[in-house]
């Protein structure tokens, strides 16, 4: 799980509309992802730095500088004159989106998701033996789809048990939305264990609880096309203290608490006699604060990674 601390920018490169800097999308969703390639190389910096302090630790001197036998099973080493190299036996996936912050009224936010992004949650959970609270699709769908008698308001808003999100009469505002809100038992107990997953902290923890929210796949939609964060910047003229010319560029951000998800499996048996469990096992059960994409020096793409299933 990927819970994003700080807006993150893991660009497409140049885009071709207003904002000059995209995000990275999938191609039939439009969902934002990152990509594993940036997770992998992330991950092994991160463990490439820890295993050398704890060399310098047992040693009492700074690293030799020498590629780590385990970061290079789990990782992969280039080859030289003196060594082939091997490819790294760990597998990291793209990570997808699983709840999307969005503003609302009441209770400041919304972690935002849909049934499709469950169904692909749930398919992706079961290939790795992993468990989450089970889901009535037909009922949930039935009240989402579902046209109000009395206004002809069509569908409505999944929320958990003492949800901050409802105003008076029960009533959602998300972005520039208003929808009837109805109180379901099994999300609830969703709601409950993706904070267990993503925030075992009670402050994280109970921020995810109360502002969880299900909405249809097509508004799921709106949200994540239309709802990312977009900044301007510019560069200053050092000597004229003003903007230098065609120096104006629009950014776009996942937005800070973005939640996402990932999958970690050994592809084949690592090289250097280590075994699989001696690689999944080193991600550490507190989990770990990383660095995503651009823009490090000002402050972006900071995250915090949680690493489910973990066996100790």
């Amino acid at each position: 799980m990927i819970h994003c601390m700080s807006p993150v920018h893991v660009g497409a490169g140049q885009g071709v509309g207003v904002i000059d800097q995209p995000i990275m999308r999938e191609k039939a969703t439009e969902w934002p992802f990152i990509p594993g390639s940036s997770i992998k190389g992330v991950h092994r910096e991160y463990f490439r730095q820890k295993r050398s302090n704890m060399r310098s630790d047992i040693a009492g001197a700074s690293g030799n500088g020498e590629e780590d036998e385990w970061v290079a099973a789990a990782f992969g080493k280039s080859s030289d004159t003196a060594d082939m190299g091997n490819a790294g036996a760990l597998v990291m996936s793209d990570a997808r989106i699983l709840a999307f912050p969005v503003a609302s009224m009441n209770g400041t936010f919304a972690y935002v998701t849909c049934p499709l992004v469950l169904k692909r949650l749930q398919r992706d959970l079961d290939v790795m033996n992993l468990k989450m609270p089970a889901l009535d699709w037909d009922a949930l769908k039935k009240k989402l789809d579902s046209v109000r008698q009395d206004n002809g308001a069509e569908g409505y808003v999944i929320i958990s048990r003492g949800s901050k999100l409802t105003g008076q009469n029960d009533t959602v505002f998300l972005d520039e939305f208003e929808s009837d809100a109805l109180k379901d038992e099994s999300f609830t107990q969703w709601s409950e264990w993706l904070a267990d997953q993503v925030a075992p902290d009670d402050i994280s923890g109970k921020l995810i609880k109360e502002r969880t929210a299900l909405v249809s796949d097509d508004a799921f939609q709106y949200f994540v096309t239309m709802c990312s964060e977009i900044t301007a910047r510019i560069r200053m003229d050092p000597e004229r203290k003003t903007v230098e010319n065609r120096a104006l560029w629009y950014e776009e951000y996942l937005p800070a608490e973005s939640i996402l998800y990932g999958l970690i499996w050994c592809d084949f048996k690592p090289a250097g006699g280590w075994t699989e469990r001696d690689l999944l096992n080193a991600f550490p059960a507190e989990g770990a604060y990383l660095q995503l994409g651009g823009n490090a020096s000002v402050g972006k793409g900071r995250v915090r990674c949680v690493y489910v299933g973990r066996e100790s």
